[in-house]
């Protein structure tokens, strides 16, 4: 079978790869589709990610797919089953000499059921725990694909005590930044501000609910944004390296609570991150992903996410699917797995 293999810094292929067997508490998945995360992959396939990764691995994690077969111990799942989340090689394990960054971007996959093992008394990777909630059945591959990063944010916004008098700033135009927008403002928010790539000013306001948009690049950028909203009651940093972090900084008032949800620059904004939680309010950034599968799916049904991508590519033209996105063309795609 296919999957994308990173083999070393900026080194991407699809190649074939022996399928996977699935043991007594996992689920064979055929993936048919995987959306790229542009900040996460983009960043791994560098060699930029904070945590350690071990070469060659398969990449993806935002990917989904049909339960073709279960494992004898397995309850909690059955065929025919959409799940989101299988790994060619499952996270934080290895196989014929290939490790996992999730391994989402491969024609078959794997779930385990990490709830029937944990009831047996089999040690269970607290990893896979993410997979574990299926979703309805009539859910299409493209909007099971991107539910994955959309109920990340929607798990991490709905926590968020918003009402009219918030007044959000968010920074970055990546998807993760975009729906910080769409979901503040679903959620209450009487005044957001997005602070980004210019090239995203349209989309953010008719996408994703903007009512402001400040260019990063601005040399007025801070003095503009504060301008717009006052006193900022939130700042959402979506990006994460050390620039923003420190921009996100000088955005603070004392009662403004902050949140960093980007990982670029997460060993090097420590300190930063650090001295700030000691002076302001935080926002919890954990996701909660499994369990917002019945609020997304409401949401979904409704039309709520219709339009927030951009692409459908075949999954052999990855390589130019992470060009597109580099070169700021479009915010959101997603491969078709065939």
């Amino acid at each position: 079978m296919k999957a994308a293999i990173v083999s070393g810094k900026n080194r991407l292929e699809v190649a074939d790869i022996s399928m996977p067997q699935p043991g007594a508490y996992d689920c064979l998945v055929k993936i048919d589709a995987c959306a790229v995360c542009t900040g996460t992959d983009s960043t791994i396939i560098s060699g930029a990610f904070p945590w350690p990764q071990k070469y060659p691995f398969v990449l993806g994690h935002e990917s989904t797919g049909l339960v073709i077969e279960v494992g004898e111990k397995v309850r909690n799942f059955k065929i025919g089953q959409r799940v989101t989340r299988p790994g060619a090689v499952m996270a934080g394990e290895e196989r014929d000499g290939l490790s996992s960054q999730w391994g989402g971007y491969a024609q078959y996959g794997m779930v385990r059921d990490i709830e029937a093992a944990s009831e047996d008394g089999a040690e269970a990777n607290g990893m896979l725990k993410i997979s574990r909630v299926p979703l309805p059945d009539d859910v299409d591959p493209i909007s099971a694909a991107l539910s994955v990063n959309q109920r990340e944010i929607l798990s991490v916004v709905r926590r968020i005590e918003l009402n009219a008098d918030s007044k959000v700033l968010v920074i970055g135009t990546g998807y993760n930044g975009l729906l910080f927008s769409l979901f503040c403002k679903h959620f209450g928010a009487g005044q957001v501000v997005v602070i980004g790539n210019p090239v995203f000013e349209s989309v953010a306001k008719s996408l994703y609910r903007a009512d402001a948009f400040v260019d990063y690049r601005d040399p007025q950028s801070r003095t503009l944004a504060l301008n717009l909203v006052g006193t900022p009651t939130h700042v959402i940093d979506a990006v994460g390296t050390t620039d923003s972090v420190k921009f996100a900084q000088t955005l603070l008032s004392e009662k403004t609570a902050f949140g960093c949800y980007g990982v670029h620059h997460f060993n090097e904004t420590a300190a930063v991150r650090d001295g700030i939680a000691q002076s302001h309010p935080q926002i919890n950034m954990s996701t909660d992903e499994p369990n917002t599968v019945t609020e997304w799916y409401t949401l979904w049904k409704q039309g709520f996410f219709d339009q927030l991508y951009d692409r459908v590519m075949p999954f052999e033209q990855i390589g130019e699917a992470f060009a597109s996105l580099a070169r700021r063309e479009v915010v959101k795609i997603v491969l078709e797995i065939k």
